[in-house]
């Protein structure tokens, strides 16, 4: 019964999204919804193997992003604005999570050598894979529209997403003309 309410909950909420274009067309700014997205049954493993639920990243504000670490062209420009907004947030007490859009491909050593590559600190960088169930819930609840490209890859949307403590969207950017400092502004005091 509890699963069923909470996968109501979820459809109920990513329909408040309007769908993305391939193009990665403009989303509107998402208001606060009183749903935290800690609520969601799933179970995930970061970088370092260890396990982990959505709830364990409660009492942090986050800026959420999925992507996939073999992606050649929007996933590097999405964690290059991560990492400029956690440059233009210093002391602002902010996490950064990069959830993989392909599980079966990013396993938590492959996410862990992506985060070495582009210098992502791990104290304050948390990379996620889910099984499948666990990413495409996520990805509904947050807005991001993908698929397999037939490529190997993903198409799929560009869309920050800024948590407050409690995992209620607070605000999203949707394109990657990312302002850091106007992204920062809407971090919550």
């Amino acid at each position: 019964m509890l699963r069923a309410l909470l996968v109501a909950w979820a459809i109920s909420f990513a329909l408040s999204f309007p769908v993305m274009a391939h193009d990665h067309a403009a989303m509107a700014q998402a208001a606060p919804s009183g749903a935290s997205l800690f609520n969601l049954p799933s179970h995930w493993t970061d970088q370092n193997g260890h396990a982990l639920t959505l709830r364990d990243l409660a009492g942090k504000k986050s800026v959420v992003a999925m992507g996939y670490t073999s992606c050649p062209d929007i996933c590097p420009l999405i964690v290059a604005n991560m990492a400029a907004i956690e440059k233009a947030a210093q002391g602002r007490g902010l996490r950064f999570v990069f959830v993989t859009l392909d599980p079966k491909g990013d396993t938590p050593e492959k996410l862990k050598a992506y985060a070495e590559a582009h210098g992502l600190d791990p104290a304050d960088w948390t990379l996620l894979a889910g099984n499948d169930k666990a990413v495409r819930d996520l990805a509904a609840v947050l807005g991001v529209r993908y698929r397999a490209n037939g490529e190997g890859g993903f198409d799929h949307s560009a869309l920050l997403t800024l948590l407050n403590e409690n995992g209620e969207v607070v605000y999203q950017k949707p394109d990657m003309q990312v302002d850091p400092a106007d992204f920062v502004a809407h971090v919550p005091h």
